[in-house]
């Protein structure tokens, strides 16, 4: 199994305090870490713990931290060809996160925004091997758009998480099979509030309208209340939350993704893969951090049949 990222890299800065901090405010930071983030590489980095292959595409600048970068990805095992060089900064981020794992952050995307479609089509053969192409809304539209189009041209399915959330393109739209969101992203989209989606017995219009344009799959994280999966023809499926004791919720929509993309290329029942997604999700809240978080096969496993027990 080979899953092709349209990636996003981020130096990201973590503090942890025991509130989130209001405007104007100083605060004592209770810890602090440093490490390789963003969306599109945490991606990368969970799908690769959980044993699937993992190619892709991240942006990385001029500056002093793309040394690092180019260090982070032979640590992981990651090929250094994933990585296009562009001028500029290289994307770097700071979280605040409180005592019950809650977080607020901010991203300066950097040389991210320079990735564009012609460094797709310079790698056109490597998006075609992958069984699924992904991409997240740290990147620019641009390569999304061409990344899926080659995928969708070849029959390979495509998945998008539009986070941050914007308008989605619709061109990337119209390509993108599965569609993973928050819920407020969700309320951002208009697909419904999070009451509505989490009490859903059937697709709310605004769902329906993107299951009956060629829409495969959408699932909707719900925090604490879960997640929804809605499909075209089939009732709404709810997977509930594992209870954890939360650390730090910075990079569990990412960890969820992961899980979710490797059951359906296990060809996992639909119920099975959200249940492995949610666990995913669950365990890398349950460390300060995010790199070492993320789950491996093996730790997931063991977390699954703890729980079946």
């Amino acid at each position: 199994m080979r899953v092709f990222v349209i990636g996003s890299f981020v130096m990201a800065c973590s503090v942890k305090v025991a509130r989130l901090p209001q405007a104007g405010e100083s605060l004592n930071g209770l810890a602090f870490l440093a490490e390789p983030g963003g969306k599109g590489f945490n991606l990368a980095l969970a799908t690769h713990r959980l044993g699937i292959t993992v190619d892709g595409l991240f942006a990385v600048g001029t500056d002093m931290v793309s040394p690092m970068v180019r260090s982070t990805f032979a640590q992981v095992g990651f090929s250094e060809e994933m990585l296009v060089p562009h001028a500029g900064s290289t994307g770097a981020g700071v979280a605040f996160v409180d005592a019950s794992g809650e977080n607020c952050l901010a991203v300066c995307l950097g040389a991210n925004l320079a990735l564009d479609a012609d460094d797709v089509r310079a790698v056109a053969a490597r998006v075609g091997r992958a069984d699924l192409v992904a991409a997240t809304f740290e990147s620019p539209d641009a390569p999304t758009r061409e990344a899926f189009a080659l995928a969708r041209a070849l029959g390979r399915p495509t998945l998008l998480n539009p986070s941050p959330v914007r308008p989605i393109d619709p061109g990337i739209l119209a390509d993108t099979a599965i569609l993973v969101v928050n819920a407020v992203e969700a309320a951002d989209l208009g697909l419904g509030t999070p009451d509505t989606i989490a009490d859903a017995r059937a697709a709310t219009p605004a769902i329906a309208a993107l299951l009956d344009g060629g829409l495969e799959l959408l699932v909707v994280t719900l925090g604490e209340c879960g997640a929804m999966a809605f499909r075209p023809g089939s009732p709404p499926l709810h997977q509930p939350a594992f209870a954890v004791a939360a650390v730090d919720t910075v990079g569990a929509g990412d960890a969820f993704t992961a899980g979710l993309m490797a059951g359906l290329l296990a060809h996992e029942p639909l119920a099975a893969t959200l249940r492995q997604a949610a666990a995913c999700g669950a365990l890398t809240t349950c460390r300060f951090g995010t790199f070492d978080a993320f789950p491996t096969a093996q730790a997931l496993a063991a977390f699954l049949d703890g729980d079946a027990a």
